[in-house]
């Protein structure tokens, strides 16, 4: 979510297990669809030029993340924009969007909220006109952004506070922005998954105490508004079993596949770093081979319904719609996979990846000189760095004394550590081979670098490395050390890219130099 939003999104997706189970629903639903369903969040929050584009890091004409093809165009209030999102969405095989509400009973006049209901009527308007002109569309389900269970957010009292979801009104605030939201859409546009109008929670991060009747709780209620309707409830696994019928897990765009029982969450990518204050890792797409690797993860699932995270959320890079970047490539390539989901393919040969894990985004504060060179150094003994600093942290603390760097006591039960960054401007998750050289004490140390090496410690984050010359130079040693398919993607503590492991804290460091070695 963009930086309006307080961010959970990235830490719920890191959950390990499924909490499993659900209560009967009041209305019974079908086992399962005939055929896999397929929706996508849809962020309609955008209104040129003044809403999330007014920001630092919003999507167009100037920012730094990826651009809507006619910035201009772009608003919630507009018939025409919906209707060209939902066409396109439509062509690439997509069944449901998912509009990412963020709708609050008693606030919807709020400046902050203002946009979720003002939108709604452009959108039902954009379906009609596709559905009289014989065009293909996609129905509407919901994506309940949580957000809004947050008292700061609705401006409810008392500040910082949660709606507790087990009284009353919290109940009442919960059920009433779900049942608000199809009212405005009208029966003949709902997406249906089992038989019941489809609704997917965001996290829980946002609510307050909330217990396993919950999800009856709203069938209960939407049944008293709709009647004979019932509802197909998804809840993002950090819920719990609150009586859904499917659950699911936010983050699929950056972590990879989530899969769980009877979902399959994917998404293209993921890129936030156009966002002031953001430090997310990237997970990069490949020129589309993350998203292939996604889709072949989730067809082999056999899901009862995917989740595509996302169709347009700009801000941190998870769009699959057209932008002037990449043109038509999402979209085109969504239409490929849902094809071969639906025709029974088994997703044809297994992808590898070039980056398996997101990478940390360079950190290029710091150590600007060393752009484009092919030596960088820390000499303690003259006070000089270049493109090379120490990094303190807790089984790492330090101080230069005398000219070296010299080991402080770690806390009991850890061993001591010197910790070192390389400048991002001279690599970064890169794959070179490095030659390292340590003038030091003669006390015994063991240097352990981040590498490509995923047979080492924490895939290659600690890849033991022995010297390759020891020279003895009076009360000093110097070692060379030949750093192999070396990565340096601030994989260590502290973001450090290599360490000196300290048998004693006698050892001292009194300069170093990275060199690059061509292959």
């Amino acid at each position: 979510m963009p930086r309006r939003v307080v961010i959970v999104g990235i830490v719920t997706a890191m959950r390990a297990a499924l909490l499993a189970a659900c209560c009967v629903a009041a209305l019974p639903l079908p086992a399962q669809a005939p055929q896999p369903i397929v929706a996508t969040h849809y962020f309609y929050w955008y209104h040129w030029p003044t809403e999330h584009f007014d920001e630092p890091g919003a999507p167009g004409p100037e920012g730094h993340c990826r651009h809507f093809v006619d910035p201009q165009h772009v608003s919630y209030r507009s018939v025409d924009w919906h209707a060209e999102n939902f066409a396109a969405m439509a062509e690439a095989g997509i069944d449901a969007a998912l509009p990412v509400y963020w709708g609050a009973p008693g606030a919807y006049e709020r400046p902050n909220l203002a946009f979720a209901r003002a939108g709604l009527g452009p959108m039902v308007e954009a379906l009609d006109r596709l559905a009289k002109n014989g065009a293909k569309t996609v129905k509407l389900g919901l994506f309940y952004d949580t957000s809004t269970l947050a008292n700061d957010t609705r401006g409810a009292p008392p500040p910082g506070g949660k709606a507790d979801l087990t009284t009353a009104a919290g109940q009442d605030l919960f059920c009433t922005t779900v049942t608000d939201y199809f009212a405005a859409i009208g029966k003949q546009h709902w997406a249906r998954h089992r038989g019941g109008a489809l609704v997917v929670l965001y996290t829980s991060s946002f609510a307050g105490k909330r217990d396993g009747k919950l999800g009856n709780v709203l069938r209960e209620r939407f049944q008293e508004r709709f009647a004979g309707e019932a509802l197909c409830l998804v809840a993002d696994v950090s819920w719990g079993a609150i009586g859904q019928d499917l659950t699911t897990s936010w983050g699929a765009a950056l972590w990879g596949p989530q899969l769980q029982r009877g979902v399959a969450q994917i998404g293209p990518g993921y890129d936030d770093r156009a966002v002031p204050g953001r430090r997310t890792p990237v997970r990069e797409r490949e020129d589309g081979g993350f998203y292939a690797y996604s889709w072949q993860r989730a067809i082999a699932h056999r899901p009862e319904l995917v989740l595509l995270e996302t169709w347009n959320e700009m801000h941190e890079g998870t769009e699959l719609c057209a932008t002037r970047e990449a043109g038509r490539q999402y979209v085109e390539l969504t239409k490929t996979w849902i094809a071969r989901l639906r025709s029974g393919d088994d997703g044809g040969a297994s992808i590898v990846l070039r980056w398996p894990e997101p990478r940390s985004p360079p950190d290029l504060s710091w150590g600007g000189e060393a752009k484009g060179v092919d030596e960088i150094s820390a000499d303690y003994a003259a006070g000089t760095r270049r493109g090379l600093r120490e990094v303190t942290c807790g089984d790492g603390a330090f101080k230069v004394d005398g000219g070296a760097l010299q080991p402080l006591p770690s806390p009991v039960g850890l061993n001591n550590h010197l910790y070192f960054q390389v400048s991002d401007h001279f690599a970064h998750d890169c794959d070179g081979d490095f030659e390292l050289t340590v003038k030091r004490t003669p006390t015994p140390v063991r240097l352990e670098f981040d590498s490509w090496d995923t047979g080492a410690t924490l895939s290659g984050a600690y890849t033991e490395c022995s010297p390759t010359n020891v020279q003895a130079r009076g009360e000093l040693v110097v070692e060379t050390y030949r750093l192999t398919r070396a990565r340096f993607a601030n994989r260590q503590n502290g973001a450090a890219d290599f360490r000196f492991v300290l048998h004693e804290r006698t050892a001292s460091i009194r300069a170093l130099t990275l060199r690059r070695v061509p292959r």
